[in-house]
Parts: C-alpha cells; structure tokens; sequence
C-alpha cells in the first residue's frame, strides 16, 4: 500500500537500461511473492484441515475443502515460492551494495525516507 501512494522516486544514476529493466522487474517478483505466499499458505492451511488465525483477531475462512493430497502439492509451491523470494531478498541485496561501495551512485539513500521525498 505504500508504494502505491509513494511512487518511487526517479533514478538520479546513469544505469545501463538492462540494470533499470532488471531492477524494475525484481521489484514486481518481490511484490508479486509478497502476495502470492501467505495467499498459497492459506490455501495449503485450508486443504491440510488447519484454521487460519490472523494474528489472534479472528479466523480465516477456509478456501479449499480438505484434501491431504492438494495440501501437499501447495506445501511443495509454498516452499518453492519462499525459497525464490529469499534469493531474491539475497539478490536485491547485493544489488545494493554494488551501487553502495563499487559504483559509489548514491542509490542506497533512494531507499530511506529523506532519499524518498525528493
């Protein structure tokens, strides 16, 4: 929700435009896998028979009838999804650091608050 109210402020480096393309489309995955996790969780929840509790607040409902076999299935993309977006995170980091010490661009303060109200 912060992004769509906050759009990113304009690149003030001369990137390459893969290096733009490339950043652009890793912060679509990331947003993407933020989303689509917990969503697959609950599915997977919701077929392996368990109630989804958010946050003690209130319970979830179930999306899926149990079925241990679709439980399964949703636990291996579950997986597979989270493991993408940790070397994605990995990713992004070092990306970032590359900006921060080797092209010495100034990129990493876009990402604090003050870079972000140019």
């Amino acid at each position: 929700m912060w992004r769509i109210s906050h759009p990113a402020p304009p690149l003030d480096t001369l990137m390459p435009a893969w290096q733009e393309k490339a950043a652009h489309l890793t912060h679509l995955v990331l947003y993407f896998l933020m989303f689509a996790i917990p969503v697959v969780g609950w599915l997977m929840s919701s077929a392996k028979g368990y109630t989804v509790n958010y946050f003690g607040l209130f319970e979830l409902p179930d999306l899926v009838e149990k079925d241990k076999a679709l439980g399964h299935q949703l636990k291996e993309v579950h997986e597979f999804l989270a493991n993408c977006l940790m070397a994605l995170v990995g990713l992004h980091i070092l990306g970032a650091i590359k900006h921060q010490f080797i092209d010495k661009d100034g990129l990493l303060s876009r990402m604090s608050f003050r870079g972000s109200q140019k």
